[in-house]
């Protein structure tokens, strides 16, 4: 029995994992009760597309190549720890499970940055679709206030990737 639990242990920690895994590139905003003494006045957010990066086939089944990135960048306009986000396609396609339908802000491991990104199974073939849709962004504050809503229009026009 300890031979087959032996020869187990090596099969599995000799193989190659066959799995990908990105963390979430934003934190749910959950307000805090020490921001909510503060009254923070919003203004409208302002964001751009940072970057996009397309899925590709390179060939290994348990790389990352075939996820796509959106990483969008906020101005600091909103204080950076007490600005949770509302999101919502309002125009155009794009994969329903990426945009969170929740409220989101920054991630905490990188908050000077401002930014966030969103993940998705892009494909492992090397000739994309395009993408093409409007982000309708509020900014919500630790009381629930909300701003008034900026689009953000995000493109690529897809083709050959990598």
């Amino acid at each position: 029995m300890r031979k087959i639990l032996l020869f187990i242990t090596l099969v599995l920690s000799h193989s190659t994992a066959i799995a990908c895994s990105f963390a979430p590139g934003y934190d749910e905003f959950l307000p805090s009760p020490l921001y909510k003494k503060k009254n923070h006045p919003l203004a409208i957010p302002k964001a751009s597309v940072e970057s996009i990066k397309r899925g590709y086939d390179d060939g290994n089944g348990g790389s990352c190549s075939d996820a796509g990135i959106i990483k969008i960048k906020f101005e600091n306009e909103n204080p950076i720890r007490a600005t949770g986000y509302k999101l919502k396609i309002i125009s155009g396609t794009f994969e329903s499970h990426v945009i969170p339908d929740y409220e989101v802000m920054p991630s905490r491991y990188n908050p000077s940055e401002n930014s966030m990104f969103f993940v998705w199974l892009d494909g492992s073939y090397n000739n994309q679709e395009k993408i093409d849709f409007v982000l309708q962004i509020i900014a919500v504050s630790p009381e629930g206030d909300e701003s008034e809503p900026y689009n953000l229009k995000i493109q690529h026009a897809g083709g050959k990737s990598n």
